[in-house]
């Protein structure tokens, strides 16, 4: 392999680096990873507010109760020394008539605020299993991603590793002096050597004399565009 060959070579395998690299880079960066674990945190602290709300309504209810029986006692003893005949004074009677009106009150309040409260749990409850059963979804979903997208990298980290190897290896074989232009040039103009396609520069797009022309199909020695100053290489043998 010629030295024009060699470079066009590493060339090839320079692009190729760059396009891995950026592939690698743009995984790197995709927010669908960030996004699903933003999403499940969210999910997290959601299901912990529910299940908060639950633990309180629980505890509200399990107070409402025991006010709700105390009051029952209450009104069955006041009920008692109502009906028992035992207080004859009509003062009295008539204050414990209506303590016996004001619990019942209270114990119809508290009836209707127990019945909220239970339908409330049980709304939060059917809340918790959807948000559970979603954070599940979202969970098997994330370790399918994860376990793709450490695939792909490892994929195009292998990859990567081939090219620099090959890249190593074609570059100990050009000339110093030579590898230094290309460098030079490649550095100046992104990249150093350009394709002649249809008697064009495939860089700068300006037409190649024909002097130069045969001398660049020959690739007997390096040619570089007299506009762009890359070299020149044909793809095609004469």
């Amino acid at each position: 392999m010629s030295q024009l060959e060699l470079l066009w070579e590493l060339q090839k395998h320079e692009k190729h680096l760059g396009l891995l690299k950026e592939k690698l880079e743009n995984l790197a960066k995709s927010s669908y990873i960030e996004t699903m674990t933003l999403k499940m945190e969210d999910l997290e602290q959601e299901l912990s507010n529910r299940k908060k709300s639950l633990e309180e309504n629980n505890k509200l209810l399990r107070k409402n109760d025991s006010t709700l029986k105390e009051l029952n006692f209450q009104l069955k003893e006041i009920e008692k020394e109502l009906y028992s005949g035992i207080v004859t004074d009509i003062k009295q009677l008539d204050y414990m008539d209506k303590e016996s009106e004001s619990i019942k009150d209270s114990i119809n309040e508290l009836e209707l605020e127990i019945i909220s409260l239970m339908e409330d749990i049980e709304d939060i409850r059917i809340e918790i299993e959807k948000i559970e059963k979603e954070h599940r979804e979202n969970k098997e979903r994330f370790k399918e991603t994860t376990i793709e997208y450490e695939k792909l990298t490892d994929e195009l980290r292998e990859q990567i590793r081939k090219d620099m190897d090959q890249i190593y290896n074609v570059s100990s074989k050009i000339e110093k002096e030579l590898y230094e232009k290309f460098n030079t040039i490649k550095n100046n103009k992104r990249y150093a050597i350009a394709e002649v396609i249809e008697d064009e520069c495939s860089g700068c797009h300006v037409i190649i004399p024909t002097y130069l022309l045969d001398k660049v199909k020959s690739r007997e020695e390096i040619i570089q565009c007299e506009n762009c100053g890359r070299i020149l290489f044909s793809p095609i043998h004469p």
